[in-house]
């Protein structure tokens, strides 16, 4: 996410990417230099974080025969699912997934499970609002359990727009979190769009093997 707003009371041109390693990191993409890392998703593989703002590796979550607990799990703190920024709040939603997965290496120490690992340990959704210039989690509205689909959209009006694992679209106001609609489409698998046609503004999602859009009522 490209963004030209402040950090640390001055301007500055910034890169942002909340990755599937669990971290937020924060850029100056003029110079490349790091101005923030923060985890955003639960997250054990690392110790700290180093003077570039790199995480540092832990060896104790290396493969072992015996298994390793590891958080993220092979779907990552995020995935495909695009986030959304609100530059009025300095927030970016990132639809986030706290998950643990036990690794251990293949074939050396047996054939079980895919790649060496067992992705069913543990997993839970939630969108999460971070600030942008500090790292810390806003809000966080909980999406169900496992991975969600869905990409987020945000708008000026300060509204977002979502999908949970329990197959509905919803809207949620920008603010704190809180959900103001929703409606049960199937899976969401893929990020909302907005567009004004004929003066009327629409919302687009795709749910299940549909489309399905919606309006405000249209007023005489």
């Amino acid at each position: 996410m490209l963004v030209d707003g402040s950090f640390n009371g001055a301007p500055a041109k910034l890169v942002m990417q909340a990755s599937r390693n669990g971290y937020f990191y924060v850029l100056d993409r003029t110079t490349g230099r790091s101005l923030l890392t923060k985890p955003f998703a639960t997250a054990n593989w690392a110790t700290g974080i180093d003077q570039d703002g790199r995480p540092i590796p832990n060896p104790a979550k290396e493969p072992a025969r015996d298994g390793r607990l590891v958080a993220p799990d092979e779907s990552g703190g995020t995935n495909y699912r695009s986030p959304s920024f609100d530059p009025k709040m300095g927030l970016l939603l990132v639809s986030s997934h706290d998950a643990y997965g036990i690794y251990f290496f293949r074939p050396d120490h047996g054939a079980y499970g895919w790649a060496g690992a067992d992705y069913g340990v543990f997993g839970k959704s939630a969108l999460r609002a971070i600030d942008y210039r500090t790292g810390e989690i806003r809000w966080s509205h909980d999406l169900g359990e496992g991975a969600s689909g869905a990409g987020v959209l945000t708008t000026e009006s300060g509204l977002t727009f979502t999908g949970d694992t329990a197959g509905n679209v919803m809207a949620l106001r920008t603010s704190d979190g809180a959900t103001l609609w929703h409606s049960g489409i199937g899976r969401v698998g893929n990020s909302p769009i907005t567009y004004l046609l004929d003066g009327r503004q629409y919302v687009l999602v795709g749910g299940g093997a549909s489309l399905f859009a919606w309006a405000l009522p249209e007023t005489r």
